[in-house]
């Protein structure tokens, strides 16, 4: 068991050392610190709770959100995040689905 719990601790440093989580990182802190991004943020936040509460019918807060998502895309740094996030979460789903096929074929090994 400890040499399993050993790889698992060797494959996490493993991903924290890959070039997708490097950059996922990094951009991940930009934005931490971009007051413009936060803001956009907190106020697209706060217009889908409205809108929410609204049933989605105001037609204002649709259009001011879609405004405001349009800045936040425009951002370079929040692009560069939003798909720097989505190589990551690849990486981590294909290291998910590899251990899956694995764990099922060695249960239908054992059913054979």
């Amino acid at each position: 068991m400890n040499n399993i719990l050993s790889d698992i601790e060797d494959l996490k440093l493993d991903i924290l050392n890959t070039n997708e989580y490097k950059e996922y990182k990094k951009y991940d802190e930009l934005l931490n610190n971009n007051s413009e991004v936060k803001s956009l943020i907190k106020e697209i936040t706060k217009l889908q709770k409205e809108s929410e509460r609204l049933g989605n019918k105001d037609i204002d807060i649709e259009n001011r959100l879609e405004d405001l998502f349009s800045i936040l895309n425009n951002i370079e740094d929040y692009s560069k995040y939003i798909e720097s996030s989505k190589k990551l979460n690849e990486l981590i789903t294909k290291i998910q689905k590899n251990f899956a096929d694995y764990f099922n074929s060695l249960i239908n090994k054992d059913t054979d």
